[in-house]
């Protein structure tokens, strides 16, 4: 979903698909009560019209759609940046299932810092769906231009090179990582499916909402695997300077991503990078004693 070049096409975009994903959402609502979760990281509350399996299934068949189109150009995994790619993701995947209590509900750094001050008899953050990944997740690196990462909810991740070519930095690239895993936290694929009969324009309104709250939870993400939150700003701000080009701007406009001024503005609220910075804290510290005792001085 991180695409801060060009208008590309979505599946939402073809009147057959939206209205073939249309009867899947209905039949699940028939099928099935739908449920009021809240997501984690941001709290807010929202109704979900597709269990957490048939949002799986959906996101692979789409999945499979983008890989078909790439399946010649992806990149050989014992490559460099391949592996460079998929080290980065595995702390981030290993963040978000510590830090959300998919390990061991009774810690959980990220529940811990965004409920602060929350009622007892709040609702609870919804991470059930998360627990049905251990072992789906995969990245593939694929060669193209695009500044590009992409997800789908059963785990798999496409990252193209394009994105190297602008990101030189591991913190930079795995916000990137960090931003669609917060897409994936946040049920994103299943809300669109609740609100496929709005109107373009409000959709696209609700895109962007999407966006902005995969950046919080993505920056959380970041400081949780050890990487300093401010590489989110620096991200976002490389993406205002990337969009500057007149020939972009409103190909960006038209996008389902908001302008990266409002995303960067949205990004430098107080509480956000506050939280991120404790669990950053929490992470180095971490890895300085797991450094100390339990790893192996090299002989």
């Amino acid at each position: 979903m991180l695409r801060p070049l060009r208008r590309q096409y979505r599946w939402y975009d073809d009147p057959r698909k939206v209205a073939a994903a249309t009867a899947i959402g209905l039949s699940s609502a028939v099928m099935a009560t739908c449920d009021r979760e809240v997501v984690p990281c941001t709290n807010r509350s929202h109704l979900v019209v597709l269990s957490p399996q048939k949002e799986r299934d959906l996101g692979e068949s789409l999945f499979a759609e983008e890989m078909a189109k790439h399946r010649h150009k992806t990149v050989d995994p014992c490559h460099p940046d391949s592996v460079r790619v998929r080290l980065i993701a595995e702390r981030i995947i290993h963040a978000a299932n510590r830090g959300l209590g998919v390990y061991d509900s009774r810690d959980a750094p990220m529940l811990r810092v965004t409920q602060k001050g929350n009622k007892p008899w709040a609702p609870q953050p919804h991470t059930r769906h998360l627990h049905g990944l251990n072992g789906s997740w995969e990245l593939v690196l694929a060669r193209h231009d695009n500044v590009t990462v992409g997800s789908a909810p059963s785990g798999k991740i496409i990252v193209f090179t394009g994105l190297l070519d602008w990101y030189k930095n591991d913190g930079e690239i795995a916000f990137a990582l960090a931003h669609e895993v917060g897409h994936l936290i946040a049920r994103h694929q299943a809300d669109i499916m609740s609100r496929l009969w709005l109107p373009a324009i409000l959709r696209r309104s609700f895109l962007h909402r999407m966006e902005i709250e995969a950046d919080r939870i993505g920056t959380l993400l970041l400081g949780a695997a050890g990487f300093h939150p401010r590489n989110a700003l620096a991200f976002i701000g490389k993406a205002t300077e990337i969009v500057g080009d007149h020939t972009l701007r409103k190909e960006i406009l038209e996008a389902d991503h908001p302008h990266p001024k409002r995303r960067l503005w949205h990004l430098s609220d107080a509480n956000t990078l506050e939280e991120a910075l404790e669990l950053y804290r929490e992470a180095t510290a971490m890895d300085k004693v797991t450094q100390k005792y339990f790893v192996n001085p090299t002989m």
